[in-house]
């Protein structure tokens, strides 16, 4: 199956269900086939055929689905951009990925953007209601399921934007998986909170459309004002929730789930950043009706391990990222690329249909490696559940000494009141940040530390924060922290 086609199949039964609900407007499954058709014809009409790229600088409406669903059926790459991203950053990417055209909704973009042809995203006329019963596919080698889809960025070790470059398969092996896992059907309702740019979108456009549910689009806003987002789960009895951990503590921590509020979720899912034991046995509580999920994996090998919980985690426990998920082959391996014996720490290769194209950098495509070494690491348990053990980039030396960030952070998270932690080497010291309950002891939580891990990784300063720095996709601002870290060190 290609993307597009979530859509564009037979709409008998569900032409006129809502399909995506934003801002108090509600578009039908027939009327969004109606805006992908309309604009597929648009980005014909610029100059874009099958292979070509086409970037995305908009904020998040059912116009910006339908680009997406448009440029899939025309056979063309879509590459959604950060909204919070700098100019600079979005000329690199753009230049980097060979994009000449742009579909956005940020006024005064073409004057930020040289060389580049900038075109609103939203239509100025509606289509012919007869173009869904017209729309025939236009055949091509680049439309069957290992064609390119959408291209998603990630950081760059030189400070360029790499592209993550997907295919139909790709997105639709995920997709397929999660949405039996969830057991997502045409009676729920999805609130879709990440940003286009992150991969958790993926899940919410095409999981819910695939299977007929309602996509409600959260407000850009939500996430700060959490207010928001319950008022959308209860006005729209959202059913299934799919973000990242801090979205969800911020919503416990402002009690959304007072007084019986919620209680429409039958699945929330999180994924992108550890989730603390406590906060998140607390929400399982709050919420007694709703099955939980621990999804893993990065963006390029889309979700590879999954966790179902059976009830609220216990706090002297840590919290597995599963077993293999969305048809993948999981392997760990040594420094030396050796099988490693169970139970032994080794890092994460993954094989199977989810697995990226390649790379897009400013030296031209990288093919993705295969298994793809995730840079990842993860321990296996004896009954074949995986447990994360940290990722390459946070093997560091302290005076000599070689320290696990991962396991610095992992101690800190199961101390009482913690909610978030972070740690980085600044010099030739570890430097922690926590954030959760008001009155966190610092002095207290090095000793939990000192009693949990060998000397030399125990934080020489803990900084205690009411909230740590977040990205617009809600994960940690890793950036910012270090340049915090150094600044203490």
């Amino acid at each position: 199956m290609l993307l597009h086609e979530v859509i564009s199949g037979p709409l008998v039964d569900r032409r006129n269900k809502p399909a995506v609900i934003s801002e108090g407007v509600s578009i039908s499954y027939a009327e969004l086939s109606q805006r992908a058709c309309a604009q597929m014809t648009r980005l014909q009409d610029i100059g874009l055929t099958t292979g070509d790229r086409v970037g995305v600088i908009a904020r998040k409406s059912p116009d910006v689905i339908a680009a997406f669903l448009g440029a899939a059926r025309a056979g063309i790459t879509y590459a959604p951009l950060d909204t919070e991203a700098s100019p600079p950053y979005w000329a690199m990417a753009l230049e980097d990925f060979k994009i000449s055209h742009v579909l956005s909704d940020i006024p005064g973009l073409a004057d930020k953007l040289d060389s580049i042809c900038v075109h609103d995203v939203t239509l100025e006329t509606e289509p012919d209601a007869r173009a869904i019963e017209q729309y025939v596919p236009i055949p091509s080698a680049n439309r069957m399921p290992h064609g390119d889809a959408y291209i998603l960025t990630t950081s760059g070790s030189t400070g360029r934007p790499k592209g993550v470059l997907l295919s139909h398969r790709n997105a639709v092996a995920f997709v397929d998986w999660a949405a039996h896992e969830t057991a997502l059907g045409p009676n729920d309702t999805l609130l879709s909170v990440a940003p286009f740019h992150f991969d958790l979108s993926v899940f919410d456009i095409y999981g819910g459309l695939s299977r007929g549910a309602r996509i409600v689009l959260a407000p850009s806003t939500a996430t700060t004002f959490p207010g928001q987002l319950i008022e959308a789960i209860e006005l729209h009895r959202v059913t299934v929730l799919y973000t990242v951990p801090t979205v969800l503590r911020i919503l416990l921590e402002a009690d959304a789930f007072a007084h019986g509020a919620g209680q429409s979720l039958r699945s929330i899912i999180y994924a992108g950043e550890p989730f603390a034991p406590q906060p998140l046995a607390q929400l399982m509580r709050a919420l007694p009706n709703a099955t939980f999920f621990n999804f893993f994996g990065p963006t390029e090998t889309n979700v590879c391990l999954a966790h179902r919980f059976t009830g609220p985690p216990d706090p002297a426990q840590e919290i597995p990222i599963g077993r293999p998920a969305s048809g993948a082959t999981i392997k760990l391996v040594n420094d030396a690329g050796e099988e490693v014996a169970k139970g032994d720490i080794g890092q994460i290769l993954v094989d199977g249909p989810t697995v990226m194209k390649g790379y897009l950098k400013a030296d031209g495509f990288v093919r993705a490696q295969r298994p793809y070494p995730t840079g990842d690491f993860a321990q296996q348990g004896a009954d074949g559940t995986y447990y994360f053990r940290g990722r390459r980039d946070q093997q560091v030396k302290v005076r000599g000494v070689r320290v696990e960030l991962g396991s610095v952070e992992n101690a800190l998270l199961h101390a009482d009141g913690v909610k978030e932690a972070a740690a980085f080497v600044a010099g030739n010291d570890l430097v922690a940040f926590v954030a959760g309950d008001l009155a966190l002891d610092t002095q207290m939580l090095g000793n939990i530390c000192a009693k949990s891990l060998p000397p030399g990784a125990v934080p020489r300063k803990i900084v205690a924060l009411s909230l740590l720095p977040r990205l617009s996709n809600g994960k940690l601002d890793l950036a910012q922290l270090k340049t915090m870290a150094t600044e203490r060190g």
